[in-house]
């Protein structure tokens, strides 16, 4: 009998640009659905994006400093 494993739903995330190294990093929704989190991958800079709201920004790319 084959059993595949269920298929999990994709984890919402947005885009970032991270400028302080010039680097793209995807920033996922925390567990508690209340920001975005994001490191980036040459310095370990952290980005958070906070207030996620239902009908929110249409944008799904940012820069971070």
């Amino acid at each position: 009998m084959d059993e595949t494993p269920p298929k999990m739903a994709p984890r919402p995330f947005v885009g970032v640009m991270m400028k302080c190294c010039r680097t793209y990093v995807r920033a996922y929704l925390n567990p508690a659905e209340s920001a975005f989190v994001g490191w980036c991958p040459r310095c370990a800079a952290k980005v958070e994006i906070e207030a996620v709201e239902e009908g929110g920004s249409t944008s799904r790319f940012f820069e971070a400093s």
